[in-house]
């Protein structure tokens, strides 16, 4: 029996020492990873920063670039761009001047029309005086169905039977 006591502890002397050996060997690994992960998380770090430097500076150079670009595009445009105004502007003033001249085309042709009008009403007028001498006044109204003769103030008449009609006489 001490002799499978001591095979016993021997090999959990063996176990022991392997179980150091391996956590010895597991610790030192580890450590290798540790330091590895570190080393490439900084080179990493370094990269990406690195990367993120360039396209920055890529893209100022290229935002650069594109601002000339239009700043020439501008420049060359410019022109087009001022003809394109006063073009405009020409057409505007174009169109204020056949305004006014249609206005006073239109306003000329109207004037005539309507001193043409007075004219007759003038015409008119000494025409019904003429005719109103001719009367001596007397107007003829018609309302609705019936008939008048109205005569001017001052003025009477007298009905008369004269060769089979009946006549009107006017007295003062």
């Amino acid at each position: 029996m001490s002799n499978l006591l001591q095979t016993g502890a021997e090999f959990e002397k063996k176990l022991k020492e392997r179980a150091e050996s391996t956590e010895k060997m597991l610790n030192d690994e580890f450590r290798k990873l540790g330091e590895s992960v570190s080393e490439a998380v900084t080179s990493n770090e370094t990269k990406i920063r690195d990367a993120i430097a360039l396209f920055t500076a890529s893209t100022e150079k290229s935002l650069e670039k594109h601002r000339e670009g239009v700043k020439e595009a501008m420049m060359q445009h410019r022109k087009d761009v001022l003809k394109l105004a006063g073009n405009t502007g020409m057409m505007l003033l174009g169109i204020v001047f056949l305004l006014f001249t249609t206005s006073g085309g239109t306003l000329w042709y109207l004037g005539g029309r309507i001193q043409t009008n007075l004219e007759e009403i003038r015409k008119q007028e000494e025409t019904l005086q003429k005719l109103n001498a001719k009367t001596w006044g007397v107007e003829f109204v018609q309302d609705g169905n019936r008939k008048f003769l109205v005569l001017p103030y001052g003025k009477s008449a007298e009905v008369i039977p004269f060769q089979g009609k009946e006549w009107v006489h006017l007295k003062e």
